[in-house]
């Protein structure tokens, strides 16, 4: 596997901002994505080019193009959050869902719901803010791989790392993980420490919610 953690004083202040347990759900969600266009870029390196012919308002001459499919896979709910950055950024790409919920007492992935594109030769995008235990992440590549997509054709995209979910990714050999923070571990429960908490709750605004009984009657 290929780790690669993005640097930069920009990618830290967002960090800071999404850590903080004060911060709104909008602001949250607002600050995810705009740590999404760092992240992004970085899990298009190396897609295939072709040389193309461009008329510029100076002459004549050559430039190039991204010739290789991309398919963006957004594990629900909190992989939405990626979408935005990941579609702005290259609005060719295709996208795709995986709902994958974690039991909080086995702590092992529970799937629910696919629908993602087959391209031959794409790249294959993964998008969850948060890569803890790994378990879902090994579902999620597994299932790709048994569709005969190649580890190489893979990149997996989070905001935060625990080095469990990182130990656990090793053994995909040509996969690649491009991610903003590797924190320090995880608690008793599965959470990552000190992480930001549940992402999907906190993008969504589900965190401080109060069930109101008798709501919209």
């Amino acid at each position: 596997m290929n780790l690669k953690v993005v640097e930069g004083a920009l990618k830290e202040d967002l960090l800071t901002v999404l850590r903080k347990k004060d911060t709104p759900h909008w602001l949250f969600r607002e600050t995810l994505e705009k740590l999404g266009l760092l992240l992004i870029p970085e899990a298009l390196k190396g897609l295939e080019l072709k040389r193309v012919e461009v008329e510029t308002p100076v002459s004549e001459g050559f430039s190039y193009q991204v010739s290789q499919e991309v398919v963006f896979i957004a594990i629900l709910r909190a992989g939405l959050s990626l979408i935005p950055p990941a579609i702005g950024l290259y609005p060719k790409g295709r996208i795709g869902f995986m709902g994958v919920y974690r039991n909080e007492e086995t702590l092992e992935p529970v799937p629910y719901y696919k629908k993602y594109p087959l391209v031959r030769g794409a790249r294959y995008v993964l998008l969850d803010p948060m890569l803890a235990t790994g378990g879902t992440a090994s579902y999620c590549i597994e299932e790709l791989l048994s569709k005969g997509i190649k580890a190489e054709q893979l990149t997996f995209v989070s905001v935060v790392s625990a080095p469990e979910g990182i130990d656990r990714l090793k053994r995909f050999e040509g996969l690649t993980l491009v991610t903003a923070a590797v924190d320090e571990r995880l608690n008793d429960y599965g959470y990552i420490v000190p992480g930001l908490g549940d992402a999907g709750d906190r993008f969504c605004g589900t965190d401080d919610v109060e069930v109101v009984e008798g709501y919209g009657v």
